[in-house]
C-alpha cells in the first residue's frame, strides 16, 4: 500500500493579508466604540476632569513660578538696590586695600549681578604680591574680595636693591623682607636660572628646617650644583646639588654637634668637615 500525502483541510489554511486587514479595522471600530461607552460614564468623565483640573494647575504652578523667577532676575539684574555699595577687601599684609579696590575697578551703583566676578579677579591678580585671589557676591549690595599675599623665601640683591621672591621662583617686586629671610646670591652662571633654583631651595629650606632644625641667614648659589648655605650661627653647610635633601638633612642633624664650622653633607653617607 503506498502512503500518499494528506492535503491540509480548509479550514486550516493560513489567513489572507486581506482577513488580517479586517480584522485590524474591526478591533479598531470595537475599541472606539468601547471607549465612548467608557467615556460615557458618569463616574469616569468626573475622574477625567479632575485629572485635567489637576494638570492645568500643575502648569498654571509652573508658569507662575516662572514668571516670578524672571521677575526676580530682572530686579537682581537692574535695581540699585541689590547693586554695589561696599567692597570688601579680606586678607591682605603689605597690600593697602585701597589699592586692591582701586585694581578691582568696580563703580559704585554697579548692579552685583552685572559685575563680571572673573574679570575683577584677574584685575587684582596682576598686582605682583597676589598670589591667589577670590571674588563674590555679599548680597544685597557687597563684593567680597579675599586674597593670599606671596610669601618670600628668599631675597635677591638686583642692581643694588632688595627683590622678593616666592617659593615657585617669581620676582614681585622689591620691599621690605619679613624677618628671617635668607638672602640669596646667585652666580652668572645661576643667574639665568634663578627661577628653577629657588624652587629647589624651597624643598632644600624646608629640609634643614624641619629636619635638621636650623634657621638659614644666608644661601648662596655659583652653579645649580653648588649650593652653600650659611647657619644662623655662623656654619656653612656645603649642600651641593639639589636632591636627596632629606637625606643630607638626616645627615647635617647627625653631625652638627661635633666640632667644625664647614660641613659637606653633598654626599650624605659620608658629611666631612673642616
Amino acid at each position: 500500500m503506498t502512503d500518499e500525502p494528506l492535503e491540509a483541510p480548509d479550514d486550516q489554511t493560513e489567513p489572507t493579508t486581506s482577513d488580517d486587514h479586517d480584522r485590524r479595522i474591526t478591533a479598531a471600530t470595537v475599541s472606539r466604540s468601547d471607549e465612548r461607552v467608557r467615556h460615557s460614564d458618569p463616574s469616569v468623565r468626573a475622574t477625567l476632569r479632575r485629572r485635567r483640573r489637576r494638570t492645568n494647575r500643575v502648569y498654571a504652578g509652573l508658569g507662575i513660578a516662572l514668571v516670578v523667577v524672571l521677575i526676580g532676575y530682572v530686579a537682581l539684574y537692574f535695581l540699585p538696590v541689590f547693586s554695589v555699595r561696599d567692597v570688601r577687601v579680606v586678607g591682605t599684609r603689605t597690600i593697602p586695600a585701597e589699592a586692591v579696590t582701586e585694581r578691582a575697578a568696580v563703580a559704585p551703583g554697579t548692579p552685583l549681578l552685572q559685575v563680571d566676578t572673573h574679570a575683577v579677579a584677574r584685575r587684582v591678580a596682576g598686582i605682583p604680591r597676589v598670589d591667589q585671589v577670590t571674588v563674590t557676591r555679599d548680597y544685597p549690595s557687597g563684593l567680597r574680595i579675599e586674597l593670599i599675599e606671596r610669601t618670600a623665601l628668599v631675597v635677591v640683591e638686583v642692581d643694588g636693591a632688595q627683590h622678593l621672591v616666592d617659593g615657585q621662583g617669581i620676582d614681585f617686586g622689591q620691599g621690605e623682607p619679613p624677618p628671617g629671610t635668607p638672602l640669596l646670591t646667585v652666580g652668572e652662571d645661576s643667574r639665568e636660572e634663578l627661577p628653577a633654583v629657588v624652587r629647589d631651595l624651597s624643598t632644600v629650606f624646608a629640609e634643614v628646617r624641619g629636619t635638621a632644625g636650623q634657621e638659614i641667614a644666608s644661601v648662596r648659589v655659583e652653579t645649580p650644583a653648588s649650593i652653600v648655605l650659611t647657619l644662623l650661627d655662623g656654619r656653612t653647610v656645603e649642600w651641593g646639588a639639589a636632591g636627596r635633601d632629606h637625606e643630607k638633612a638626616v645627615a647635617l642633624r647627625m653631625v652638627l654637634g661635633q666640632p667644625g664650622e664647614t660641613w659637606n653633607v653633598s654626599n650624605p653617607a659620608l658629611p666631612a668637615s673642616r
